[in-house]
């Protein structure tokens, strides 16, 4: 449920075309993360693939693994999405191309392959990564990486039964995005809807209506209504419906949730 990782920086790598190399790979690395954003993955997939190999250059290069890995994560492909994220993770850690560990985009990296290590179940390694992703960025309290840790960790805490602090930690990663100017950011829909299925859990109905509600209107903003996010928040409202008795309204929402990943797995199916 965790989106739109890499692109708030890309606007950094879109110098002056020098030479056709640089053009190609903005081109395809450009127009498969459009397709990502749309949730066309298998289109995002060929078009990553003609930018891998398009480039040449190791800092450019992190960014399409990155984008790669991430739309592996989205097809379920966990496997070839780890193989991406270590090798944009390895290529950012060295120094010499990419700034090491001091590097912006380490963090990012770091909590791709933490989310991606929770969503797959492999939650011995979870915590690890986000709380590394966390120390890297000390540095900038209000980072969009940071409050992708906190989220992180705050689902790490709630499945370990510690419900207070994933609430603290989840309106920790509340305010890094109102502070970092993101409150209109489709991460804060995603902190929005974890807290209100905290809230859900925990009984309090009204405040989840709330989180849910700021959710809504964020994607309804930013997503349109048949982003495969959008589905995950109208589930979190079916739980919350079905919990105020409201039988009527969760079976709209579930039904809702459920064709638009209905939806998404018909147009990324594989082809032939």
């Amino acid at each position: 449920m965790k989106r739109f990782v890499l692109f708030a920086c890309f606007a950094l790598l879109v110098p002056m075309a020098a030479n056709a190399e640089l053009q190609l790979w903005i081109s395809y690395h450009f127009q498969g993360v459009d397709a990502y954003e749309s949730g066309k993955y298998r289109d995002a997939q060929a078009l990553l693939t003609k930018a891998h190999t398009e480039t040449c250059d190791d800092y450019r290069l992190a960014f399409t693994m990155d984008a790669a890995g991430l739309n592996h994560m989205a097809l379920t492909e966990y496997a070839e999405a780890e193989k991406c994220f270590n090798a944009a993770l390895c290529l950012r850690d060295d120094k010499s191309c990419c700034g090491g560990e001091l590097s912006r985009f380490v963090p990012a990296s770091l909590n791709n392959l933490a989310d991606l290590h929770y969503i797959a179940g492999n939650k011995d390694k979870v915590e690890c990564l986000y709380r590394r992703a966390l120390d890297l960025n000390k540095r900038d309290c209000y980072s969009v990486e940071v409050g992708r840790s906190l989220n992180g960790l705050a689902l790490v805490a709630a499945d370990a039964g510690n419900v207070a602090e994933a609430e603290n930690l989840l309106k920790r990663a509340v305010r890094v995005h109102h502070m970092g100017g993101r409150s209109e950011h489709p991460y804060m829909a995603t902190v929005l809807t974890n807290l209100g299925i905290l809230y859900t859990e925990q009984g309090k109905l009204a405040e989840a209506e709330e989180s849910l509600a700021k959710a809504k209107r964020i994607q309804d903003t930013v997503l349109g209504e048949h982003h495969p996010d959008v589905a995950v928040r109208l589930a979190a409202e079916a739980n919350l419906f079905t919990k105020q008795g409201n039988a009527g309204a969760a079976s709209v929402a579930q039904s809702k949730s459920d064709t638009i990943r209905e939806d998404f797995a018909a147009l990324n199916a594989k082809k032939g």
